[in-house]
């Protein structure tokens, strides 16, 4: 089914946006990779491929989180980016080739992308360190900005493209995943504790999030048949509106 006019603008102009942002960050690059960026980029690619189906949604999570926002706090701006762009590729690579639907997969590398380089700028911002001074409570602040610019970003999208209200995507999206992010957040702000993040803190962090993510994923499968029920009805009630 071929998308409305607005979701097709709207597609467009996150993809540029995100391409811009990694555009003026290679620009700007100072420095070439570092050991522990690529470090941190082959865990986040492992663990995004740990992914979790949200029940009634058109839309996957992974367990990359805790090494994003690590990147955000530990790497520069390229880094950081590329961590989660390459990430967020692999996340959205299908088992079977010929699901591979590369205009979805450009738009969520770019998408998140967006959300990282706005959690950075949080997290790096001597205004908010001057308020939280605390480099752990920080990056907790920068997950949360993370959160609201991805769920927002990918609630619209939906909205633009299926019979559904964004408000309601987004609160879906938000009491599905938001546990997912208080663990990620307090599993990056326990490997700050080490005040280093070397191989060993980010080697042992992929049993926690293998963990969490059988554990969210069990919790998921038993919400799915409610939360299947509750977006038809919600589709069905737009359906019937747009007929009166």
């Amino acid at each position: 089914m071929p998308k409305p006019l607005s979701a097709r603008i709207y597609i467009a102009l996150i993809i540029v946006s995100g391409f811009l942002l990694l555009g003026n960050a290679v620009l700007n690059a100072r420095s070439l990779p570092t050991a522990r960026s690529l470090m941190l980029l082959g865990l986040a690619v492992v663990a995004a491929r740990l992914r979790i189906k949200l029940p009634g949604l058109t839309g996957v999570m992974s367990v990359n989180l805790p090494f994003i926002l690590l990147a955000c706090a530990f790497t520069g701006r390229l880094e950081a980016l590329t961590i989660g762009f390459v990430s967020t590729f692999a996340q959205c690579l299908p088992r079977e080739p010929r699901k591979l639907n590369l205009a979805q997969i450009t738009f969520n590398c770019c998408a998140l992308t967006l959300a990282v380089g706005a959690a950075q700028w949080i997290y790096l911002s001597p205004e908010i360190a001057s308020l939280v001074a605390v480099p752990a409570l920080r990056l907790a602040v920068a997950a949360g900005v993370y959160f609201v610019a991805n769920t927002v970003l990918v609630a619209t999208v939906i909205a633009l493209t299926e019979p559904v209200n964004v408000l309601r995507t987004w609160a879906d999206m938000f009491q599905l995943s938001f546990v997912y992010l208080v663990a990620s957040a307090g599993v990056a702000g326990l490997a700050m504790l080490a005040h280093e993040i070397t191989w060993q803190v980010s080697l042992a962090l992929l049993p926690i999030m293998l963990g969490v993510y059988q554990s969210h994923r069990r919790w998921l499968a038993a919400a799915a048949p409610e939360a299947v029920h509750k977006v038809a009805l919600a589709r069905s009630s737009a359906a019937a509106g747009a007929q009166i």
